[in-house]
């Protein structure tokens, strides 16, 4: 598997992430808005949010 490949994901990982914007527990396995970012070394990172209104106001704050 080359580093551009995701790895797979098992049922056995765990499904929960964090909202971007507020903290709140967003299941991975339900769709939520996401957005995706670079890092300063070029890393593309993944930001799940809790629902639209989390989205827009983390959308406004990096304009």
């Amino acid at each position: 598997m080359t580093s551009a490949e995701p790895e797979p994901v098992s049922s056995s990982e765990d499904t929960e992430a964090t909202c971007a914007t507020c903290g709140a527990p967003v299941e991975t396995d339900e769709w939520h808005p996401a957005a995706t970012t670079t890092t300063d070394d070029g890393a593309v990172q993944l930001l799940s949010f809790c629902d639209r209104s989390c989205r827009d106001r983390w959308q406004e704050r990096a304009e």
